[in-house]
């Protein structure tokens, strides 16, 4: 089970009203580009790509409410400092999975809200 923070999205959805939509559909777009940076990072051993892009999409996912994408996040983050690339698609893989569960339980409680 996934960690969402429905306060925070409470939150946002009364402050943003109709915008709220718009900010799910950007958050998911701007994180399956920063998967494609990830990728090229990990691809050329990029420690320093790596680790800025991977922070950059853990904040956006805090900025979600989504705390467990971002805890995946974290992981890559920290790879990247330690310049890690041993089985890091795994790692890369589990945080696409993570992910798509994710934008999955976000859009379930637009449904219901």
């Amino acid at each position: 089970m996934l960690v969402i923070d429905t306060a925070l999205l409470e939150e946002l959805r009364d402050v943003m009203d109709d915008e709220f939509v718009e900010l799910v559909d950007a958050f998911e777009s701007d994180t399956r580009h920063r998967f494609g940076l990830l990728e090229q990072a990990i691809a050329a051993e990029d420690s320093e790509s790596l680790r800025t892009t991977a922070h950059s999409m853990k904040g956006g996912a805090m900025g979600m409410g989504a705390v467990g994408l971002s805890r995946r996040f974290r992981g890559l983050e920290l790879r990247g400092r330690e310049s890690s690339f041993r089985d890091i698609d795994v790692e890369l893989e589990n945080a696409k999975r993570s992910f798509d569960e994710t934008l999955g339980q976000l859009r379930d409680w637009m449904r219901r809200h």
